[in-house]
């Protein structure tokens, strides 16, 4: 695999959707962002219902299928791509409210959350 992806900081939203967002680069300029929007799922056909994984301008979001949460590290895949990135410089505080938005996000279990 190779080197993890920097990430200058991680963006946090705890209100109606669940978004845990990671910049990548020196500068931040690109993000993997996962989504989930929980009170509008209901319209969605249960294949479908997760968290959304989206990394690329203008690709269709794949769906989260596990998180490895290291101190340093973190591993997500998702149904189109793996991806390695070093969280190194992010806050503990940051770090910490990332996590308890995933297990929020993983309320029925639908994908593999980890290093907690």
């Amino acid at each position: 695999m190779a080197a993890p992806q920097h990430v200058p900081f991680v963006m946090v939203e705890d209100e109606d959707d669940w978004v845990v967002s990671f910049a990548l680069g020196p500068q931040g300029a690109d993000r993997l962002t996962l989504v989930r929007t929980p009170h509008l799922e209901f319209m969605l056909r249960p294949e479908q219902r997760g968290v959304s994984v989206g990394a690329e301008a203008g690709q269709r979001p794949a769906l989260l299928v596990a998180v490895q949460w290291g101190h340093k590290c973190v591993d997500v895949v998702s149904t189109a791509k793996r991806y390695s990135l070093d969280i190194s410089k992010v806050d503990n505080a940051t770090r910490n409210a990332a996590l308890r938005v995933l297990g929020k996000m993983n309320f029925d279990q639908r994908f593999q959350l980890a290093g907690m």
